[in-house]
C-alpha cells in the first residue's frame, strides 16, 4: 500500500494500475460459479489476475489458499505488545469474514504460510506483500489450473513520513488498517479495487477507516475477499493466444524442470510485474520476469519475458533436457517441499 493519499482512479487514468480495465469477463465467471453472483458488493473484477504464459498462449487465472486447514502466520519477534495485539486482532478479523479460513499465530516461521515482519518495505510504502502461488501439476488446459498460494510474505512498518521525510509513527488505527490491507494481498487478491467498499482499495484515509472501526468493536467484512473465496483456486480467467514463439523461454525452462527436478512454476504477481520461479533441491533458482504487468493486461502481445541469470544458462545450455545441468555435475535432486521451495521473497510486491 502506498503512502500518501493516493487515488485508484487516477493511477487508472494514467494507466499505471493494473486491473483498470477488466481484462476479463466477471460476467462469465459469475456464470459457472454457484453462489458468487449473490455476494453483494464484491469488487473481484477489479483484481489483478496470476499469469501463465506457456504454449504460446497467456492464461489468466486465481489464486488463493485452500480452507481445509487453519493458516499459519509467523508474528514478528520484534513487534512490541500492543503491535502483538493489534496484528493478533487482524487475524481474527479475517478468520470472522467469511471466507472459510482461520488464521492462526505461530511462532513457527520456518513452517507458516503467512510471515509477518516489521520492516523491509521499498521506500514510499506503508507495507508490501509478496504471495507466492504454485503450480502443483504441469497442466494448463481446463477450466480451472492446479494451483494455489503456498506462501506469502507481509511487510509492514511502523512509521510514515512527511512531506519533509521526517518519520512520523503511525497510529493504532494506521497500523491495525495496513495489516489488514496486506492481509488481503496475502490471502490471494493482487492489486487494488477502484472504489471504496474494500480494504484493498489503495486510498489510506479509508484502509485507516476500516482500522478505526474495528478498534471501535465493529464487525469486520470484506466481500471481494469473500468473493475470491466463493471461486476454485486456479479459476481461468481468460487465455488468449501469443504469436509463435512467444513463450518459448518458459516452454524450455517448463521441459527443463521436469527432467531436473526442480520443483514449480512459483507465480508472483503486483502492480507493475510479475515473475516465474522454480526451485532446486539446493535452492538455487530459475526465473523469468514478466515485466509492465499492467501494459501487458491490456494488450497481451506486449508480453516480455526476461530470464534471469541462472535461467538463462540454463536456456544457452546446448544440452538436451535430459542431460546434467549446466552448472554443477553434482548437483543434489531431491525434490523441495512447496513451503520449503520458498524463502524469504526477494524484492518485495511494487506499485
Amino acid at each position: 500500500m502506498r503512502s500518501g493519499r493516493t487515488l485508484a482512479a487516477f493511477g487508472c487514468a494514467l494507466g499505471l494500475a493494473a486491473g483498470c480495465a477488466a481484462p476479463w469477463s466477471l460476467d462469465a465467471l459469475e456464470a459457472r460459479t454457484p453462489g458468487l453472483a449473490a455476494v453483494r458488493g464484491h469488487r473481484l473484477g477489479d483484481v489483478t489476475p496470476y499469469l501463465l504464459p506457456r504454449d504460446d498462449e497467456l492464461v489468466l487465472f486465481l489464486c488463493r489458499f485452500e480452507q481445509e486447514s487453519p493458516l499459519r502466520v509467523a508474528l514478528p519477534e520484534d513487534a512490541t505488545p500492543d503491535e502483538r495485539a493489534l496484528l493478533e486482532l487482524a487475524l481474527q478479523a479475517w478468520s470472522g469474514a467469511g471466507l472459510g479460513v482461520v488464521l492462526e499465530p505461530t511462532r513457527d516461521a520456518e513452517r507458516a504460510d503467512i510471515s509477518i515482519r516489521i520492516g523491509g518495505a521499498a521506500a514510499g510504502f506503508a507495507a508490501q506483500t509478496a504471495a507466492e502461488c504454485g503450480l502443483l501439476a504441469d497442466a494448463a488446459s481446463g477450466p480451472t489450473l492446479p494451483a494455489r498460494l503456498v506462501s506469502a510474505q507481509v511487510m509492514l512498518r511502523r512509521a510514515d513520513r512527511d512531506v519533509f521525510r521526517h518519520p512520523v509513527p503511525l497510529s493504532r488505527e494506521e497500523f491495525l488498517g495496513s495489516a489488514l490491507h496486506e492481509l488481503g494481498h496475502a490471502l490471494g487478491f493482487q492489486g487494488h479495487v477502484r472504489r471504496s467498499g474494500s480494504v484493498m482499495v489503495r486510498n489510506v484515509e479509508a484502509v485507516r477507516h476500516i482500522g478505526r472501526r474495528l478498534l471501535a468493536g465493529q464487525r469486520f467484512h470484506d466481500a471481494t475477499l469473500e468473493a475470491l473465496y466463493r471461486v476454485e483456486s486456479g479459476a481461468v480467467l481468460d487465455r488468449r493466444p501469443l504469436s509463435p514463439g512467444r513463450t518459448e523461454s518458459v516452454d524450455r525452462l517448463l521441459a527443463i524442470a521436469r527432467t531436473h527436478d526442480f520443483t514449480g512454476p512459483f507465480v508472483r504477481v503486483g502492480d507493475r510485474s510479475g515473475r516465474l520461479t522454480w526451485w532446486d533441491g539446493d535452492g538455487r533458482r530459475l526465473v523469468v520476469a514478466m515485466p509492465d504487468l499492467p501494459q501487458v493486461l491490456s494488450r497481451s502481445d506486449t508480453l516480455s519475458l526476461v530470464p534471469g541469470p541462472v535461467a538463462r544458462v540454463w536456456l544457452r545450455s546446448k544440452r538436451e533436457p535430459s542431460g546434467r545441468s549446466p552448472l554443477s555435475p553434482g548437483w543434489n535432486r531431491a525434490r523441495v517441499p512447496l513451503r520449503a521451495a520458498v524463502p524469504t521473497p526477494s524484492p518485495p510486491r511494487g506499485p
